[in-house]
């Protein structure tokens, strides 16, 4: 169950939520707590210096250690990816370099792979934020790696407004539904909060697993909305 849940994870990681029609740049730092529908905590801190971010994602149990970290650059509200990293148990695992039009990426131990491409590429982490903070919206032509693959993003909509609990509180938040090949992941995105991850619903073989919002720090201030 719990190596399914990594997969799972790994490959639909980050629901984001839009920052607010009056602001369009990403905050300095944000340290982010998150527990899955089967009670296992994941972290995720997102870093901005200059033009310059790096987001981290850490699952750390006794026998399980799962490290995965994005970083390029950052200018206003747009994200260009620079490498990122799938590194288990201590070891690199998969990655991809970023170039303007060329992405060269492979699972490590084996030949590095290269494809052209006619749009943005990003990893989980950097799409999850760029969706964020563009309320849902993604360039023509935009690409998915995972570091073992890459994959183009089709039809990326809205499919409606709800109200969701988080620490037993109720916000309001707006639904995307994203297809990567087959595979279907919905993301809540909450208006009220500075494009941050809320929420992520994947199905994986049947299985839907969840990624929820516990609590969190942005830029030093503790999540009040919550």
């Amino acid at each position: 169950m719990f190596k399914a849940w990594v997969s799972a994870f790994f490959l639909s990681i980050l629901v984001l939520v839009p920052i607010s029609a009056t602001a369009s740049f990403f905050p300095q730092q944000a340290k982010l707590q998150y527990v899955d529908n089967h009670g296992i905590p994941v972290n995720m801190n997102f870093n901005r210096q200059d033009k310059q971010y790096r987001i981290d994602v850490s699952l750390n149990l006794i026998l399980y250690h799962f490290n995965f970290v994005s970083t390029g650059t950052v200018s206003e509200n747009i994200l260009t990816p620079i490498s990122y990293m799938d590194t288990r148990q201590g070891k690199p695992y998969a990655h991809a370099v970023f170039s303007k039009q060329a992405v060269q990426f492979g699972k490590n131990g084996a030949d590095a792979q290269q494809v052209q491409v006619d749009g943005p590429v990003y990893d989980m982490f950097a799409l999850g934020w760029q969706l964020g903070i563009n309320n849902g919206q993604l360039a023509k032509n935009t690409y998915l790696t995972n570091g073992k693959k890459i994959y183009p993003l089709k039809n990326i909509s809205f499919i409606g407004q709800k109200q969701l609990s988080i620490n037993n509180e109720l916000i309001n938040v707006s639904q995307f539904r994203l297809y990567r090949g087959d595979d279907v992941v919905e993301y809540a995105f909450a208006p009220s909060l500075n494009g941050i991850p809320v929420r992520i619903s994947y199905m994986d073989n049947g299985k839907i697993y969840t990624l929820h919002l516990k609590s969190g720090l942005i830029d030093g201030k503790a999540i009040k909305t919550l």
